[in-house]
């Protein structure tokens, strides 16, 4: 499948070109450009996480300054 894209026309010294006003039916400043469109890519999915690890009853998050601490005053072993 093709669209049409307009842009705007340029001489060959890289101005604009202006349009002229005696052909009231050709617009020379615009140019249409036929673009093939391609469908877009499927997108991919994320690999699942694996489930994190919950923390024992009573105890802090195994991440938390806390549950460091624990293990620090041998409260509790990793």
């Amino acid at each position: 499948m093709a669209t049409v894209k307009r842009k705007r026309a340029r001489t060959e010294d890289g101005a604009f070109r202006g349009d002229d006003p005696s052909t009231p039916d050709i617009n020379e400043a615009w140019e249409e450009e036929t673009v093939a469109t391609t469908k877009a890519p499927a997108k991919k999915t994320a690999p699942k996480k694996a489930p994190a690890k919950t923390a024992k009853a009573g105890l802090p998050h195994p991440q938390s300054a806390a549950y460091k601490a624990m293990i620090i005053r041998g409260e509790i072993k990793e």
